[in-house]
């Protein structure tokens, strides 16, 4: 019977930026490994979404990579044990790592005597193998899905090369001072696996026998159910306490409210705003956070009546954001006004980009040629926003504006998204990260989707400026800046963010709603194990 608790300087010229020589597990700043904490046990999570393939280079979704940072690890981490503020960067599989002073070549020392689970070594040239699978079309095993999902940031490099046994470095065709720090984010980066996994299975069978570096390693999974992972014990960091993490399926939201209740499972994500006080009342722990992401409204610009001006900023001037963080999530959200979300390194709490104000909204449709219900358009949103959708269609009729709400399942709203039909206006997104990089992202990934290049050059040169500076004191201003334009013009509407995300049992310790999009199980204990 399974043990748990009830209720669950390398080159020259270079300029150095962080050196350690050691590090705690996985991108954590050090676990306590006193005696007098409960060790073992079987940890089990109930996710609000099915993960999608454990490939590292593939991956989508923060579920996914709730479950996979465990398995697999990145070069640079975060420290997760901080409840608030950015998390600092610490090393994980690299111990130090520097840039020239033209911002243009990054070189890192990895980390020696650390090998994959199954016994093999990490290195250089096992690095290389997996850059080489995201970029260099020449290997035998490039991904052309993974190159895909990364060219974002890897698109602009121009070499990539072992320098040493334990070195490696990356040269870039232009200056990228936020690359540490995207590379320990989750998605469209670099985790890194067992290149002799996907030499043996191939690159789609990789994801079926995903191997890493990480604390735990992959047992099994059944997909629609669980996924189980057991402590490696051969991992090079401080040993976790769990002896094993099942993560099991569980989308609807009160059957996993109902099984963190009655003791099923440890932990949950996603919680709704109306379970909060149940889960409190019944001696659960609802972590206060911020995450680094924000929910915020999209525009389908390829939709004719957003290309102007006044009626963005007329949608904007509607939204009354702190009736929907108050009336929607129960006081348990904070209204967002800027598209950096709380965690961000670039994020600041005083800016704002337009004021509720629907009178000054129904004038600026009014301006637009829009008198009341003429302004019609569809509302796309997920099976998980449905309560948001409601309430942001009755909010838009209030100036004037009929929207029909289109609630699809999650793949079904993705595809929608990237493809939609002529009548959709809005959709609803949740996502962010720590590195201010992130608005380039989201920019260009999601909130210009249907853009032409030239509509808004000064947001696009601002952008860039920021992301292409070789000055590392003026790179977060620069960003703020960028940030600035893309307010100013109206180009996407942040709505809330959420500071109530995850729960857990009575007898969990050691869990932290970290300011950033996933969490570390390598130092949470149980204090009731059977």
């Amino acid at each position: 019977m399974r043990k748990r608790n009830r209720l669950a300087a390398v080159a020259a010229g270079l300029t150095v930026v962080w050196l350690v020589a050691g590090c705690a597990s996985g991108g954590a700043a050090g676990g306590d490994s006193s005696e007098s904490l409960s060790d073992g046990g079987d940890f089990v999570t109930g996710l609000y979404l099915e993960p999608r393939g454990l490939d590292p280079h593939r991956q989508v979704f923060w579920e996914t990579y709730r479950v996979s940072r465990n398995i697999f690890e990145p070069l640079v981490g975060e420290d997760l044990t901080r409840a608030e503020g950015t998390p600092d960067l610490v090393p994980v599989l690299a111990t130090s790592w520097e840039h020239s002073g033209d911002g243009r070549t990054w070189t890192f020392r990895l980390r020696d005597g650390v090998t994959f689970h199954d016994g093999t070594s990490f290195d250089a040239e096992a690095l290389h193998k997996n850059v080489r699978r995201v970029w260099d079309r020449s290997y035998e095993f490039f991904d052309e899905e993974s190159a895909g999902r990364v060219k974002v940031w890897f698109g602009g490099l121009l070499k990539a090369a072992p320098t040493g046994e334990h070195t490696y470095t990356f040269e870039f065709e232009r200056p990228f001072l936020g690359f540490p720090r995207i590379l320990a984010q989750s998605m469209y980066t670099l985790p890194v696996g067992n290149p002799a996994i996907w030499e043996r299975y191939g690159n789609d069978g990789f994801a079926e026998h995903p191997e890493g570096t990480g604390p735990y390693r992959f047992v099994s999974r059944a997909i629609g159910d669980r996924i189980v992972l057991e402590r490696n014990d051969g991992y090079w960091g401080e040993r976790p306490h769990l002896d094993s993490l099942t993560f099991r399926i569980i989308p609807n939201n009160q059957t996993r409210v109902a099984s963190l209740l009655g003791g099923e499972v440890d932990l949950i994500s996603y919680v709704q705003p109306d379970d909060v006080e149940t889960l409190e009342n019944a001696g659960l722990h609802v972590p206060e956070g911020t995450g680094a992401e924000l929910i915020y409204f999209s525009f389908n610009r390829r939709n004719p009546v957003f290309d102007d001006d006044r009626v963005r900023q007329a949608l904007v001037h509607g939204l009354d954001r702190q009736a929907l963080a108050d009336e929607v999530y129960n006081g348990y959200a904070a209204p967002q006004y800027s598209f950096l979300p709380p965690g961000n390194e670039a994020y600041r709490a005083d800016v704002k980009d337009f004021e509720y104000d629907p009178d000054r909204a129904r004038q600026l449709l009014a301006e637009a040629g829009y008198g009341p219900g003429q302004l019609r358009f569809n509302l796309v949103i997920d099976v998980a926003n449905e309560n948001v959708g409601q309430w942001l269609q009755a909010h838009l009729k209030e100036i004037g504006v009929e929207a029909d709400v289109v609630s699809l399942d999650r793949v079904n709203y993705s595809a929608r998204v990237y493809n939609p039909q002529p009548g959709d206006g809005l959709n609803i997104d949740e996502f962010g990260e720590t590195d201010a990089e992130w608005l380039y992202n989201g920019f260009n990934g999601l909130v210009n989707r249907g853009l032409k290049p030239e509509q808004y050059p000064e947001v696009t040169q601002a952008i860039e400026t920021a992301l292409y500076t070789a000055e590392p004191d003026r790179r977060i201003a620069l960003w703020q800046k960028a940030e600035e334009e893309l307010r100013r013009r109206a180009l996407v509407i942040p709505a809330v963010n959420l500071n109530r995300y995850y729960a857990t049992g009575p007898n969990v310790e050691g869990f932290t709603f970290a300011s950033t999009n996933w969490y570390d199980l390598s130092n949470v204990w149980l204090t009731d194990i059977r």
